[in-house]
């Protein structure tokens, strides 16, 4: 036995009218197709719903318990229609984030916590690892966005069904001991750097890549002694004075006193922050996340321009 919402609708209205034909000008209906919908009614319940008098129509003790049953299914409709309505808007839901680790620290938390200032009823689950570890996760839809990046010298591998939006687009940056020889210049070449001890990320990574192939175009090869995808186990080696890296520049928003930070001289490649999300995977939500990823972005970009972080 199926009962429709329209019908139950149309119940409602004749018993707070008390006519068909009442019920039918307030719904659009002929009297007679309202008296057809309860007839119809009557007869899949087994029920009689009304008392049909001259006037009027009378609603049985059973119609008066089937109308309260039907309109907690109303609110519980008027409810869903608001959270849809909600959903569209990008109001409710649930996001799934994936973020590598040193975004994780100076954008994300403070996109969230923008994202979330009118969306208190939207979930957020955070995911964190590499970009060839989350983009593929991404294109499967088990995320909704993830941020990564992509460097100029190295091309990049990730799935043809990602869109891909730029973030945003930072230097490279040697980083040194504070004591170390160059530490005083404006700005070094990276040939003064080929008999350096270097601490760089592990060898599938991107970064990886770039430096060895930045360093190839200046003709040597970079001594790596340490490798490490930690930004902190990285910039800790650095600052005990064990090695050089090549970091960007959002690595460096917080200060280090034990460290300096040199701009490299000439045409040096960049890196690109990149936001990925499902080729027509239509969630209002990642879009708004986005827009709070580019504006927490470009503000952590502008306060990270320091040559020195001592």
């Amino acid at each position: 036995m199926a009962v429709d919402i329209r019908t139950l609708r149309t119940m409602r209205a004749v018993m707070q009218t008390g006519s068909f034909a009442a019920a039918g000008r307030e719904l659009g209906y002929t009297a007679s197709a309202v008296s057809q919908q309860m007839a119809g009614l009557e007869q899949a319940l087994g029920i009689q719903l009304f008392e049909r008098r001259a006037s009027r129509v009378v609603p049985t003790e059973a119609a008066q318990y089937l109308l309260q049953r039907s309109e907690e299914v109303f609110e519980l409709l008027d409810q869903v229609e608001v959270d849809i309505a909600r959903l569209g808007a990008g109001q409710a839901g649930r996001l799934r984030v994936g973020t590598f680790n040193s975004a994780g620290g100076s954008i994300l938390g403070q996109a969230i916590a923008r994202f979330l200032i009118r969306r208190r009823d939207v979930e957020i689950t955070l995911d964190e690892g590499e970009p060839y570890e989350l983009f593929p996760r991404v294109s499967d839809g088990s995320l909704d966005v993830a941020l990564g990046f992509q460097y100029e010298l190295v091309p990049p591998a990730f799935p043809a069904n990602l869109r891909l939006t730029n973030v945003l687009t930072e230097e490279l940056f040697v980083v040194a001991p504070k004591k170390h020889r160059l530490a005083r210049k404006d700005s070094v070449d990276l040939s003064d750097l080929q008999s350096e001890t270097w601490v760089a990320h592990r060898e599938e990574t991107p970064s990886h890549r770039c430096l060895l192939a930045l360093c190839e175009q200046h003709r040597f090869t970079p001594d790596i002694a340490f490798r490490s995808n930690n930004l902190g186990t990285v910039l800790g080696i650095v600052e005990a004075g064990l090695a050089v890296a090549m970091v960007p520049r959002i690595s460096l928003t917080d200060p280090h006193e034990d460290m300096a930070v040199l701009p490299i001289s000439g045409r040096l490649p960049r890196r690109q922050i990149v936001a990925a999300i499902r080729e027509g995977h239509v969630n209002p939500l990642s879009e708004a996340f986005l827009a709070a990823l580019r504006q927490v972005a470009a503000k952590t970009l502008d306060k990270s321009g320091h040559r020195s972080l001592g």
